[in-house]
């Protein structure tokens, strides 16, 4: 995709491969999202819409890890990206 200014205001973001994953909501729970290996480097907490845009550059070294707390428990997951192929 190019020109995709929903990601980022930095423009050398605004192209590239983009993946939207959306979780279900749960009650009490507050879920995060982490791209292991991106840009950011820290955990983005989801807001209502559950709604998560990431920007993949390479599927061999990045990972997703998900992070659900209800308050007092927290788990986490962590997902390979290695067989995701990416479009030309």
């Amino acid at each position: 995709m190019t020109g995709y200014t929903g990601f980022s205001g930095n423009t050398s973001e605004q192209s590239g491969h983009y993946l939207a994953l959306k979780f279900d909501a749960v009650d009490g729970v507050t879920v995060s999202v982490e791209l292991v290996g991106g840009t950011v480097g820290h955990p983005v907490e989801l807001d209502s819409d559950m709604n998560m845009v990431l920007r993949i550059t390479n599927p061999e070294t990045q990972k997703i890890k998900v992070i659900a707390t209800d308050g007092t428990t927290t788990d986490s997951k962590t997902y390979s990206l290695t067989r995701l192929v990416l479009a030309a």
